[in-house]
């Protein structure tokens, strides 16, 4: 715990190493001649090349008559539907999707997670985020005559790196992040209060429905997502599991929606129906999360302003929340349900892949649950199949070019670039003809695995901050329902809806 609790404070400092301009010139991979995807594998539909040649001809001309009126149609249709393994099959690995440019060889999609800073905007994979949603704090005044509020990003997923035309506020947010939640969160993760709540996780499994899309996990009263958010938010803020209240408010926000996620309500657009939907009832909750997070124990430890961006209590609980909506709740949930057979595997509507026939029940049954190496890998394998964040993005710094449908495509500064972890993942470029199978012996699974926005843990200061804590948590419940399944046998009789 020491040894890992050390390794995410050295990240409170960490600036990138050996910083470099990003390169999109096409690479060679160390085995063949050539790209495996250079040679398409499927012909694309009428449409798809249509979609095609309008996002490179709207993307290169960003003010003009296509991108201001056709673009943004097709951005939005086609960030519903992401299958970016289809249009790799169709376009090589070099297309635009969602009005962006997808670069999918490793060396670039590797060294934009590790030396390159990385410039933002408001995006999440392709969909597009509402910013008067994100945390925009009023700062003091601005105009030519002092009126009239000024407000300042603290969304440090959407700030611009130093290097990349950042001003600190994305390092200075996220250390806060990682010094007063990360850190204290690993140490919370092993204590009594913790490890009660995961001893009633496992009763709860011994006695729920927990097959494909059983109870155990669905259920809002008991089971997994309960516990999610309990756990979470004892070891994150050190609120105190048995605080009815207060819970009941944390799960209404995050979990209490037919989609079972607050991710939604931060989409352009889509955010507003779905709020709608729920009776504004985000609108309703989102103070009163404020309030619990300010009067959180973490928080106590907050200093009045931190940083010299001077971040206020109030701003710091603030940031917060959608990180937890969009990545705390969301991504370790999501390692966990996958490695426990509660969601299928996808497999990318591909002929001759069966991902999503994968029994990773028997596999999960077969590991050594003693050994936490054995698991991590088993965890990382699944997550390789399925990754938890499918993509990510940065915005060109400079004008760059491309091949696309065969011909060198130049794009200006302030293109938005799509980091496509879920194709990386799935490169056979990288880890073989058998990338679509699971094997638990994969070369180098750990150290080569993107699932952390980081290269193992190579990073250029944009690794998940939570990303030891998820582990960690992924690598308790695992283990100990694995236990549980052991002791249990075959028996499924009795389960509890």
């Amino acid at each position: 715990l020491k040894a890992r609790t050390a390794q995410v404070q050295v990240e409170i400092t960490m600036a990138p190493a050996n910083s470099k301009p990003f390169l999109a010139s096409p690479t060679k991979n160390e085995d063949n001649d050539e790209n495996v995807y250079f040679t398409p594998s499927r012909k694309p539909s009428f449409s798809e090349s249509i979609s095609q040649r309008i996002q490179i001809s709207a993307l290169q001309r960003p003010n003009g008559l296509i991108a201001n009126t056709i673009l943004p149609i097709v951005s939005f249709i086609e960030q519903a539907n992401p299958l970016l393994v289809k249009k790799r099959e169709a376009f090589g690995p070099n297309f635009c999707n969602s009005g962006t440019v997808v670069l999918s060889e490793w060396d670039q999609v590797e060294q934009i997670l590790t030396t390159t800073p990385q410039a933002r905007t408001f995006r999440l994979g392709t969909g597009f985020l509402n910013s008067k949603r994100l945390p925009m704090m009023v700062e003091g005044r601005e105009g030519c005559c002092g009126c009239g509020p000024r407000k300042r990003n603290v969304w440090f997923l959407s700030l611009d790196q130093q290097g990349a035309g950042g001003d600190g506020m994305h390092e200075a947010v996220r250390s806060v992040f990682i010094r007063y939640f990360t850190v204290k969160a690993l140490e919370r993760q092993n204590d009594s209060t913790a490890r009660a709540l995961l001893d009633q996780l496992v009763e709860d499994y011994k006695v729920m429905d927990h097959g494909l899309g059983g109870a155990f996990f669905r259920n809002s009263k008991r089971g997994f997502l309960p516990f999610v958010i309990k756990y979470i938010h004892y070891c994150l803020y050190g609120i105190d599991p048995s605080d009815k209240k207060k819970f009941q408010t944390l799960y209404g926000f995050y979990f209490g929606n037919i989609a079972s996620k607050a991710a939604p309500y931060y989409l352009t657009l889509i955010g507003d129906l779905f709020n709608l939907a729920h009776c504004c009832k985000f609108n309703r909750l989102l103070p009163k999360v404020v309030e619990i997070y300010v009067d959180s124990p973490a928080m106590a430890e907050v200093p009045e302003e931190v940083t010299s961006f001077k971040l206020s209590k109030y701003e710091v609980a603030h940031m917060t929340i959608p990180i937890m909506s969009i990545a705390a709740t969301l991504g370790p949930r999501d390692m966990i349900q996958y490695a426990m057979g509660a969601l299928k595997l996808p497999n990318h509507d591909t002929p001759g892949v069966h991902t999503d026939k994968i029994d990773v029940c028997s596999i999960w049954d077969g590991i050594n649950l003693d050994d936490r190496d054995e698991v991590v890998k088993y965890i990382y394998e699944v997550n390789r199949l399925r990754p938890p964040v499918g993509h990510s993005h940065h915005v060109a710094v400079e004008d760059f070019t491309v091949k696309i449908l065969g011909k060198d495509r130049t794009f200006p500064k302030g293109t938005v670039i799509l980091i496509p972890i879920s194709l990386t993942m799935l490169d056979k470029n990288k880890w073989g003809s058998d990338v679509h199978e699971f094997n638990l012996d994969r070369k180098d699974l750990v150290d080569n695995s993107m699932i952390f926005h980081s290269v193992g843990n190579m990073t250029n200061g944009r690794m998940c901050p939570g990303k030891e804590f998820g582990l960690n948590m992924s690598v308790q419940v695992v283990t100990e329902c694995g236990k549980a399944r052991r002791q249990m046998g075959e028996t499924n009789a009795g389960f509890l809806n």
